[in-house]
C-alpha cells in the first residue's frame, strides 16, 4: 500500500502492477467442503476431534515448545496452541492444510501474549530480494477454520530507524482464511496493519474480529475478504500532520465486485490524538480490473481527527464515488452526515449487519459468541439451534440461551489525554507503614481532594488528575477519603501506589456508628473513594513490565489505636453475631459510564468495589488481590445497576467474586467475560434480588477454588444464584457460556434458601441456562444445590454440555433441560426433558494469578 511519506499523487501513481505483485506471494486456500472441515455453528475451534491435543508455548522453557512455529509446526488440524505469557520475537506461519486450528493466549490479557517482528515490504532478504507486502507479515494465517484469542500480534518495523527503506508497508496479520475468528485480540503496526485478504478474489472468505484493538495509519486495514470488525478498539496514529495535513487513511478495501460485501466496522469506537481532518474513512484499492471496495461505518465513534465533511477520498485514479462506501447512526466529531458521506437508509440498514456479512452460503454467525476465554472450546450465545436438533436427529426442543448482557458497545477503555492536575508523591513508605504523625493525619488527603475539586467537569471532556512518582523510592501517597466528581478519572502512574488510612477516624461518618468497631449495623465508615457523578473513572497505566498502579486499603495491618486488623475486626463480627464497621475501597453512586480501567486492588477492608445505581460501568484490566480467608471482602459488586462489563480481570479475594444485586432498584444487562477468580465464594448474584436481576451473560471465565497463596476459600462456589424469602425476587435470563471451575466445593449453587432466610418476598430462579461447563480436581465430598422455592415457583435451568468431575447434587423443585450433561438431577418436584443444543463441553486452562 502507499507511503505515507510520500504525496497522495505520487502514492495514487503506483501501478496496478505493482500491487498485483505486493500480493502475489500468498498461499492458495484450500476449498472447504465438508462438514468435517466446517462447524455448524460459533467459533471453528467448535469442530475439534475427540483427539485433539493441546500445544504449550513458554519462552522460557517451562512448555515443550519455546516459539508459537515449532507448535504450528508440531499442531494437527483442530489442535490448540495455548501460549504462555511472553514476548516472542519471531514469525508465524499457519498453512492451509491446518484448518481449526486455535491459537490462545493462556491469561486471557492479550496484552501478556506478544507476537512481534520487524519486516517490512522493502527489507531486504538474505538472497538480496525484498519481503514484498504480504512477505512482510508477522503472522499470516492461511487456514480456514481458525480461532485466534487473546494475542497481540505487532509489526515493529520503524522507517525512521531505517530510512533506506522505500516501501514501508509493514504486515502485522494475514488473515486469509475462511470461518476465521479473532476475539479479544491487538494488531499494531503502522503502515498495512492488518490484511484481510483471499489469494483468489472470488472465494468466500470470511473472518470475524470481535473485541479488537487495531492501531495504525496508512491503509491499515485492507484487502479483499468479507471481514466483520465488531466491537473494535481502533486507534489512529498521531504523525503530526498540520493543519490541512494528511496523517492517513483507515482502510483500503479491494472487494471483488461481484462479492455484495466487503468490509464491515460496527458497534466500533475509533480513537485518535491526532489533528482534527487529517484522516480518511478510506480509499478504493484497485489491485484488479475487478475491484470494486465496499466499507460501511455504523453505530461507530468516529473522532475528530476523521475528516467528517470529505470522509472518503480516491486512489491511483479511481474515484471514491465509484466504490461502494456507506455510513449510517455514527457518533462522534468525525461523524457529520452530508453529501460527502452517504448514509445507508433504516430500510437498507437491516442488509448491512455481522450476521448478513459473514452467513455466505452455510449460514456461518460467530458473532453470538463474546468475547474470549481460557478454554480451546467454544459455544455460541444461540446456545442451540433447530439445525443443531437436526445434526443429531432428534426432535427434542431447541435451546435459547436469551441473555445477551451488556447492550452498550463496550471495547477496551483508553486513558484521558488530557490531564487537569498532576500531583506528586513525597512519601516512601517502609512495609506499607508511614510514621504515626502521617498515619494519624493522612498527609495527601487534602492534596488528592485539592485537584479533585479543581477538575471537577465543565464542558463534555473527561479530565484526568494524575498521581505520578516524585522518584523510584518515594512513589506512595497515604489518604483518607477521597471524592472523585463527574467527568474525573483519578489516574495513577505505574509503580504508584495509594494506600488507605488506618485511622477509623479518617472515615467516620457523623452521626452513625463508630468507624472500626463492631455495632448492630455497619453504617460508620465512608468508602476510601466515592465516586459521584457520570463519566468519572478510576484508573492506572501500565508499564511495559506490565506493573499498574494500585490502590491498597491495608485491611491486614492494625487499626491505629488497636490491636485487631481490619480483617480482624470482621471475623470477631461474624462470632459476635454483630457487624463490623469496615471502610469499602470504592463506591459509585449513581455514576453513570463509570470506569475502572488497568487498577490493581489490594487488601481492602470491605467490599472492594460498590457499583450503586448508575447505568453504564465498565471494569477492564481490574487486578483484585486479598486472600481467601479476608471475610466481607467481595470483588466487584454492581447493585440496582444497568448496563456493566467486567472483562479481562484477575479477581481474587474472601467472599463473592462478583455479587449482582437486585436490592432497592432491580439490576439488568450485566456481563462477565473473559476474567480469572481465586479463592472467591464464585461469580453470584444475590442475595438481594428483591427488585429483580435480568439479562445476565457470564461467559468464558474461570474459577479457582485456592487463592494465589494455595489457601482455600472457606465457602468456594463456582457458578451461584442466592436469595431467599427474606430477599427474593425473580432472577431470570440468566446464561453461563464456555466456563471452567476448579478445586471448588460447590460447582453449581442455584438456592432459593440461602441462609435459611425467613420472610415475605418470593424468591424465583427461571431462564436459567448453561452451555459449556467443566469442573475438575472438585474437593472431597463437592457437591451442587439445584433448589427451587416450591412447585409453583420451581428453578428452571437447562443444563447443555456440561461435565462435571463430581455429579452430587441436591435438588429440589426444578425443570431441568438436559443435553451433553453428566449432572442429572434428581429429587422431589424435579422434572427433566431433553432438549438440543450446538456447542461442546470446554477445554479448559487455568492460568496463575498474575504477580503484582
Amino acid at each position: 500500500m502507499p507511503s505515507p511519506s510520500r504525496t497522495p499523487q505520487q502514492q495514487h501513481r503506483r501501478s496496478r502492477a505493482t500491487r498485483r505483485r505486493l500480493i502475489a506471494a500468498g498461499s492458495v486456500l484450500v476449498a472447504i467442503g465438508g462438514a468435517a472441515a466446517v462447524p455448524l455453528f460459533a467459533d471453528a475451534a467448535s469442530t475439534t476431534a475427540p483427539t485433539a491435543a493441546t500445544l504449550t508455548v513458554a519462552e522460557d522453557g517451562s512448555a515443550k515448545y519455546t516459539t508459537v512455529q515449532a507448535a504450528v509446526n508440531a499442531a494437527k488440524a483442530g489442535d490448540t496452541i495455548s501460549i504462555a505469557k511472553g514476548t516472542y520475537h519471531e514469525t508465524v506461519n499457519v498453512p492451509s492444510s491446518k484448518t481449526g486450528l486455535s491459537i490462545v493466549g493462556a491469561t486471557g490479557n492479550p496484552e501478556d501474549v506478544v507476537i512481534t517482528y520487524g519486516n517490512a515490504s522493502g527489507t531486504t532478504k538474505p538472497d538480496g530480494t525484498t519481503y514484498g507486502t504480504l512477505g512482510s507479515a508477522t503472522a499470516t494465517f492461511a487456514a480456514a477454520g481458525m480461532t485466534v484469542k487473546n494475542v497481540t500480534v505487532t509489526n515493529s518495523f520503524s522507517k525512521a530507524a531505517n530510512p533506506k527503506v522505500t516501501n514501508g508497508q509493514a504486515v502485522a496479520l494475514a488473515a486469509e482464511g475462511d470461518r476465521q475468528v479473532y476475539r479479544n485480540d491487538r494488531f499494531i503496526g503502522h503502515q498495512d496493519t492488518l490484511l484481510a485478504w483471499s489469494p483468489t478474489a472470488t472465494a468466500q472468505t470470511r473472518q470475524y474480529f470481535g473485541s479488537v484493538f487495531i492501531k495504525g495509519d496508512t491503509d491499515f486495514i485492507f484487502g479483499n475478504a468479507t471481514a466483520v470488525f465488531d466491537h473494535a478498539n481502533i486507534q489512529l496514529i498521531d504523525n503530526g500532520a498540520k493543519a490541512g495535513g494528511l496523517n492517513g487513511f483507515i482502510t483500503a478495501a479491494n472487494t471483488e465486485k461481484s462479492k455484495p460485501y466487503g468490509f464491515l466496522i460496527s458497534n466500533s469506537t475509533v480513537t485518535s490524538s491526532a489533528r482534527a481532518n487529517t484522516y480518511y474513512l478510506g480509499r478504493p484499492w484497485h489491485p484488479t480490473g475487478t475491484a470494486v471496495a465496499q466499507v460501511v461505518f455504523r453505530n461507530t465513534v468516529l473522532p475528530a481527527a476523521v475528516k467528517s465533511a470529505t470522509p472518503w477520498t480516491d486512489m491511483s485514479g479511481f474515484a471514491w464515488t465509484s466504490a461502494r462506501f456507506k455510513s449510517y447512526l455514527n457518533t462522534g466529531a468525525g461523524a457529520a452526515v452530508n453529501s460527502n458521506a452517504p448514509q445507508l437508509t433504516a430500510a437498507t440498514a437491516a442488509d448491512y449487519t455481522a450476521q448478513k456479512y459473514l452467513a455466505g452460503t452455510d449460514g456461518w454467525n460467530p458473532t453470538t459468541s463474546s468475547g474470549s476465554g481460557p478454554t480451546a472450546g467454544s459455544t455460541t450465545a444461540a446456545a442451540a439451534t433447530t439445525a443443531a436438533a437436526a445434526s443429531t436427529g432428534t426432535t427434542a426442543s431447541a435451546v435459547s440461551v436469551g441473555a445477551t448482557g451488556d447492550t452498550r458497545t463496550v471495547t477496551q477503555p483508553s486513558v484521558p489525554t488530557t490531564v487537569c492536575r498532576t500531583v506528586s508523591s513525597t512519601l516512601a513508605m517502609s512495609s506499607r507503614v508511614s510514621s504515626t504523625a502521617n498515619e494519624t493525619t493522612p498527609p495527601d488527603t487534602a492534596r488528592i481532594q485539592a485537584a479533585l475539586d479543581a477538575c471537577t467537569q465543565s464542558g463534555s471532556a473527561t479530565v484526568a488528575v494524575r498521581l505520578t512518582a516524585a522518584d523510584s523510592t518515594r512513589n506512595a501517597f497515604l489518604s483518607g477519603p477521597l471524592t472523585v466528581h463527574k467527568g474525573e478519572v483519578l489516574l495513577l502512574d505505574g509503580g504508584v501506589t495509594l494506600y488507605g488510612s488506618r485511622n477509623p477516624k479518617s472515615y467516620q461518618v457523623s452521626g452513625k456508628s463508630t468507624c472500626g468497631t463492631l455495632s448492630s449495623s455497619n453504617n460508620g465508615c465512608n468508602p476510601l473513594i466515592t465516586v459521584s457523578g457520570a463519566n468519572a473513572g478510576v484508573e492506572a497505566v501500565r508499564s511495559s513490565s506490565g506493573s499498574q498502579g494500585r490502590i491498597d486499603g491495608r485491611g491486614d495491618l492494625t487499626m491505629l489505636g488497636s490491636s485487631t486488623t481490619w480483617w480482624g475486626l470482621a471475623t470477631a463480627a461474624q462470632s459476635a453475631g454483630k457487624s463490623q464497621n469496615n471502610p469499602r475501597l470504592i463506591q459509585a453512586n449513581s455514576s453513570d459510564n463509570f470506569t475502572l480501567y488497568d487498577i490493581d486492588l489490594l487488601n481492602s477492608t470491605n467490599f472492594h468495589v460498590v457499583y450503586n445505581g448508575g447505568n453504564g460501568f465498565t471494569a477492564w484490566g481490574v487486578r483484585i488481590k486479598t486472600p481467601a480467608g479476608a471475610r466481607n471482602t467481595d470483588g466487584i459488586d454492581p447493585a440496582g445497576a444497568t448496563n456493566v462489563t467486567i472483562a479481562d480481570s484477575y479477581i481474587q479475594d474472601g467472599d463473592d467474586g462478583v455479587a449482582i444485586k437486585g436490592g432497592s432498584k432491580a439490576s439488568s444487562n450485566i456481563t462477565v467475560r473473559d476474567s480469572h477468580f481465586y479463592g472467591t465464594h464464585g461469580i453470584s448474584i444475590g442475595s438481594e434480588t428483591y427488585s429483580g436481576v435480568t439479562n445476565v451473560l457470564v461467559e468464558n471465565n474461570t474459577v479457582t477454588g485456592t487463592d494465589s497463596s494455595g489457601t482455600a476459600s472457606g465457602s468456594s462456589t463456582g457458578l451461584r444464584i442466592k436469595s431467599s424469602a427474606a430477599s427474593g425476587g425473580k432472577v431470570s435470563k440468566v446464561g453461563y457460556l464456555n466456563n471452567c471451575l476448579t478445586a471448588v466445593k460447590a460447582p453449581l449453587v442455584f438456592d432459593t434458601h440461602y441462609s435459611s432466610g425467613t420472610g415475605s418476598y418470593t424468591p424465583y430462579f427461571t431462564g436459567i441456562v448453561i452451555n459449556g461447563l467443566r469442573s475438575t480436581s472438585s474437593v472431597s465430598k463437592a457437591k451442587s444445590t439445584l433448589v427451587g422455592l416450591n412447585a409453583t415457583y420451581p428453578l428452571g435451568l437447562t443444563l447443555a454440555n456440561v461435565s462435571l468431575d463430581t455429579t452430587s447434587a441436591t435438588s429440589s423443585y426444578a425443570d431441568v433441560g438436559l443435553y451433553n450433561s453428566n449432572l442429572k438431577p434428581t429429587g422431589t418436584g424435579v422434572s427433566t426433558s431433553t432438549v438440543s443444543a450446538a456447542g461442546s463441553v470446554p477445554s479448559c486452562s487455568f492460568p496463575a494469578f498474575p504477580t503484582l
